[in-house]
């Protein structure tokens, strides 16, 4: 039997910058496996409430390296491997799936 190998999935912070949470937003839209994390749990329902069996939507504060080691636990046993933690703008420059930046900078 040969199992599907597991995506990189992106760890996207909403707390901090509106064009990153529009990236997680975009992915969320596409299907494509997303991970959200946000110390406000008001930032992730969105996720949770129309979840496509393609997300995990957390809370924690991501400033605390127990909790965001435990989000990451979280996210590679539910989705796959955290390719990168997306925070800040800067951070979409080497994010997986870049070409979603380019289409949600463009909007």
């Amino acid at each position: 039997m040969h199992k599907q190998p597991t995506p990189d999935v992106p760890l996207v912070v909403l707390d901090d910058d509106a064009l990153v949470a529009h990236y997680a937003k975009t992915l969320f839209d596409e299907g494509t496996p997303v991970a959200v994390v946000s110390s406000n749990y008001y930032d992730v329902v969105p996720f949770m409430l129309r979840n496509n069996g393609h997300t995990v939507a957390l809370v924690a504060d991501v400033d605390d390296t127990t909790q965001l080691a435990e989000a990451i636990l979280i996210v590679e046993q539910r989705l796959g491997h955290v390719a990168a933690v997306i925070r800040y703008e800067t951070d979409l420059a080497t994010a997986p799936h870049r070409n979603s930046v380019h289409s949600a900078s463009a909007a």
